[in-house]
């Protein structure tokens, strides 16, 4: 088992600058690596203190991690489970995946939004490598958290980050991924407050995401979609209009 650095995301610090959108290919970790079959998340069931929902933004979490508008619904079929659970035992290395709200190990400051430990893999033996565990934790000291159950779609965000972005870019790296240069990404390596974007994953994520669990590559473009089917943006559409918000489109 190798240990290795932990992967951030980082807040915008100017959200107002004029911005360059940079086209290169998605990024695997390295060594490239991948989970045996897919791993259950243990979501921390303490919640955050400042997402005002039912729940500080668990189900939330839970929902938008294994949302087929995410990496299950990438291309690889279904890749990362998630419940809510406790996290007392959260150790790095134990081989139970977690995501903690807190920063136990105070490896997440300033403008860090959350940060995962990928450095946990072996070999197989055949040339491949396997990730045994990978942690995530969270910046409560810095940082305003919201989620969708608070402000659906942006209403009453004010400077405020939503978690369910956030942490489907942190699974992204739990599985396999680095981050990418293509901006509006999910694997982009900032975000600004108020954006929840990366919630949703977009083609060079799941290029990504397929080249890793699928051994293709890039992905075919598939069939377009019939009216009334569930999309992600307006090419997925045989009319060309993917219509609605978050994760309720549809194609017109």
């Amino acid at each position: 088992m190798t240990i290795s650095k932990n992967h951030r995301l980082l807040t915008l610090a100017l959200v107002g600058a004029v911005s360059v959108t940079l086209f290169f290919a998605f990024v695997l970790l390295d060594p490239p690596r991948t989970w045996d079959s897919a791993p259950t998340m243990i979501v921390d069931n303490r919640g955050l203190a400042t997402v005002i929902d039912s729940d500080g933004g668990v189900a939330a979490t839970v929902q938008a991690i294994t949302s087929n508008q995410a990496w299950n619904g990438a291309g690889s079929g279904t890749v990362i489970n998630a419940q809510a659970g406790s996290v007392a035992n959260f150790v790095l290395g134990d081989g139970q995946p977690m995501l903690n709200f807190q920063d136990p190990i105070h490896a997440c400051g300033g403008n860090c939004l959350a940060a995962t430990f990928t450095g946990f893999f072996s070999d197989r033996g055949d040339g491949t490598v396997r990730i045994d565990d990978a942690d995530i934790v969270t910046n409560t000291r810095n940082i305003d958290w919201t989620s969708q159950s608070e402000d659906p779609n942006g209403a009453g965000c004010s400077g405020e980050f939503y978690i369910e972005g956030v942490m489907v870019h942190e699974v992204g790296h739990v599985l396999g991924l680095g981050h990418t240069d293509v901006s509006g990404a999910t694997m982009f390596p900032s975000v600004s407050s108020c954006n929840n974007d990366p919630a949703t994953t977009e083609k060079d994520d799941e290029d990504g995401l397929n080249a890793l669990y699928s051994g293709g590559g890039p992905t075919t473009p598939p069939t377009c979609l019939d009216p009334g089917a569930s999309c992600k943006r307006n090419q997925d559409c045989c009319s060309g209009s993917c219509t609605g918000r978050g994760n309720s489109k549809t194609c017109a």
